[in-house]
């Protein structure tokens, strides 16, 4: 009997050690080795990472009648500069020339994927409070930030310089 157990005994270890040795040597090159990364398969870049600092308004277009009748825009934009201040979690707006206060407005605001949303808490014009502005944004640089969308039917188109 005892000859019999050796040559089975033996036979089992070499049986398992070359399977866990095939398996283990051949997974481990499956499950350990990286994915080669195709650039294609790659996200996209965030064409808005981040918008932390403080911004003067370049230009605006605004592309319908106002939101409210307490304010139309203003072509003359450059006369009455337009300030927008954003930190990790707040954004401000104030437009106001030397002589006359024009417009402000801030809140809470999320930045996703190139998706800006201005949730306005206070206002200068209470009827804008409790609304959401969402708008696409890209920077080019560090020093250019474009914008467009609002609240419905109510779209602007911004560009934005940063202010250093």
């Amino acid at each position: 009997m005892r000859h019999f157990l050796l040559p089975t005994l033996v036979l089992l270890i070499i049986l398992t050690v070359g399977a866990c040795g095939g398996a283990s040597s051949e997974g481990n090159a499956e499950t350990t080795a990286e994915p080669v990364e195709d650039a294609s398969m790659r996200d996209p870049v965030d064409p808005c990472p981040s918008l932390v600092g403080s911004w003067e308004l370049v230009s605006i277009d605004d592309q319908s009648e106002a939101l409210t009748g307490g304010f139309e825009s203003d072509p003359e934009y450059q006369v009455a500069p337009t300030l927008k201040i954003i930190n990790d979690t707040h954004w401000m707006f104030i437009r106001q020339s030397a002589d006359n206060f024009i417009h402000a407005q801030g809140g809470r605001y999320t930045l996703h994927d190139g998706i800006y949303t201005e949730m306005v808490d206070y206002s200068a014009i209470p009827a804008n409070v409790g609304l959401d502005f969402v708008f696409e944004c890209r920077l080019e640089g560090d020093s250019l930030w474009y914008h467009s969308g609002g609240l419905g039917d109510h779209r602007y188109i911004e560009v934005w310089r940063r202010v250093k």
